[in-house]
């Protein structure tokens, strides 16, 4: 007797056509195959095709360890993304610290540790000291999800070249240490102490960079470089390419090439020029012992009462066995008492014989009446002619020391020399009383200055003008040292294989892929979904598929 079937009112039979299940499966396949490829097509434009308003930046970290301290700069770029501007470099769109801060009165290098790095040989401690406030403050600019992908420069210049090799190696390697605690990208060739040449050379790019020049579409003339430091002095111009010199050298930015002399004087920077005139004064004054086994020297463009401990390289010292006769130590450091006493002649003579790099004999008969004097290169007889040239620049721009006298004495951005001497005179008048002094330096400055405009304008035949006071070396190193192509490749690559779901949630063409891709994987497999306001079905039951009725023929 064959069993009762159950009452098919009140049996339903679910999933049994495996030709169903089987179509199924093959159109979900190919639904996932065309929706990951509409993804990855998707992915593949968005990093190669530029989209308007949607801009890709980067960021670059450049320290500057300079003779009288360190300072951090941190720069913003844009991809050029196939723009006419700048040929193939890239587009600045912001640098912090930004400009000039003045809220808090600071109007130059606000962000700086000192000393400088030359000082902290086999003390550890002082390096961290000096790197780490900057480095945090960079990161304070670059975001936390960018910092993998940011490479760090720390670049020394005079005051560490002037160390033996072993010192200045070791002082890096401590820099080194503070360096890779932090997230940024670093090399060891990334650490290391400048040439004076590679100095000079990225101040011209920064400036010419900064200034437009190198928009190929315009084909403005190259600016020329006068940047003065603590310790050096750069003087920098595109030349023609027949000049024969060991400074020349090609170099290509963006899509063009430029002959290019760069000079990097050691000595002609602010302090060293000041500490040459008290060794002159030293060798020149009869110089009076004072207590402790010091003596003094009487500078004329200090201001009146001013007594100050200086410690001088190569500065005469009293001998021990006559105190009336003096014998040099010029390896050693010799510890002594600078006395203001103000005498503006005196002062602008002294000014003007460092300026020249004048030997310490013969200064003070006074200065030649011809101003074509030159700039001697320190140790040697030769002579940075700028004449040559004259044929290929007509404006030279005057940055750092230069920009920071003028900016503080709120000077005309072209110079006048002979409201530069009359500056330099009120001002030296103004220190004969220390306590209204602006700064005992100062006095000196404007006529070392001065000195310096007079000898490049007279030599060159060219304009000078002071500024803008936003441009440095670190701009240019950041361009010419930041291999910006291979950091946007690995940003791409990082894009894609690390894709965050808020840049596919922000994006309003693959939330809809994703919603269209649920919508079919729904229908095709017709999942009902339960309604708020329905209540449940009983539960109905579903035979196993050996159980599936055959069908009968009719």
């Amino acid at each position: 007797m064959e069993p009762k079937s159950p009452s098919k009112s009140k049996l339903q039979i679910t999933g049994c056509n495996h030709n169903n299940r089987l179509r199924n499966f093959i159109i979900i396949s190919l639904l996932i195959i065309f929706i990951l490829g509409l993804v990855g097509g998707y992915l593949i434009f968005k990093e190669h095709i530029s989209i308007p308003g949607e801009i890709s930046t980067y960021f670059t970290v450049v320290l500057d360890c300079g003779s009288t301290g360190s300072r951090v700069n941190v720069y913003e770029w844009m991809s050029n993304n196939g723009s006419k501007v700048y040929g193939t470099l890239p587009v600045l769109l912001r640098s912090f610290p930004e400009n000039m801060n003045k809220s808090n009165g600071c109007e130059y290098h606000c962000m700086q540790t000192e000393p400088g790095l030359h000082n902290f040989v086999n003390d550890r401690f002082k390096v961290r000291a000096s790197i780490e406030p900057l480095i945090r403050y960079a990161e304070q600019w670059v975001p936390l999800e960018s910092r993998g992908m940011t490479p760090i420069f720390v670049f020394a210049t005079a005051g560490m070249r002037r160390l033996p090799v072993e010192d200045a190696e070791m002082v890096l390697g401590e820099v080194e240490n503070v360096v890779k605690e932090h997230g940024f990208v670093y090399k060891k060739s990334w650490i290391r102490v400048l040439t004076g040449k590679e100095e000079a050379y990225y101040g011209w790019v920064a400036l010419n960079y900064k200034m437009g020049v190198f928009d190929s579409s315009l084909g403005s003339s190259t600016l020329g470089l006068l940047d003065l430091g603590g310790s050096s002095m750069q003087v920098v111009a595109e030349v023609d390419g027949s000049m024969k010199d060991e400074h020349v050298f090609r170099s290509k930015i963006g899509p063009i090439e430029h002959d290019i002399v760069a000079y990097s004087l050691p000595a002609f920077g602010l302090n060293e020029a000041f500490e040459r005139t008290v060794i002159m004064l030293s060798h020149s004054q009869a110089l009076r012992e004072s207590g402790g086994g010091k003596f003094e020297v009487r500078h004329p463009c200090l201001g009146s009462g001013l007594i100050q401990n200086y410690t001088c390289h190569g500065c005469f010292a009293l001998d021990s066995s006559n105190s009336r006769n003096l014998r040099s130590q010029e390896n050693g450091l010799n510890s002594l008492f600078l006395v203001g006493e103000p005498n503006w002649e005196l002062c602008k003579v002294i000014a003007r014989a460092a300026a020249i790099n004048s030997s310490s004999t013969g200064w003070s008969t006074g200065a030649p009446n011809s101003n074509c004097l030159g700039f001697s290169s320190y140790g040697g007889n030769a002579k940075l002619n700028l004449t040559k040239n004259s044929h290929t620049v007509t404006r030279y721009h005057a940055l750092s020391g230069f920009f920071a006298v003028h900016h503080a004495l709120n000077l005309s951005q072209r110079p006048n020399l002979t409201t530069l001497w009359e500056s330099g005179q009120k001002l030296c008048s103004r220190s004969r009383s220390h306590h209204t002094s602006i700064d005992g330096q100062h006095c000196f400055r404007v006529p070392y200055l001065t000195s310096l405009i007079e000898n490049a304008l007279c030599l060159g035949g060219v304009e000078i003008i002071f500024g803008p006071g936003d441009v440095s070396w670190t701009l240019g190193a950041s361009l010419i040292e930041g291999d910006f192509s291979s950091l946007n490749a690995k940003k791409s690559q990082n894009r894609i294989l690390t894709l965050k779901d808020h840049e596919i949630i922000s994006s309003p063409l693959l939330t809809f892929l994703v919603l269209l891709f649920f919508l079919l994987i729904v229908y095709c497999c017709q999942i009902k979904l339960p309604m708020p306001s329905r209540k449940v079905a009983t539960t109905r039951t579903s035979l196993p598929s050996y159980l599936c009725p055959r069908r009968q023929p009719n």
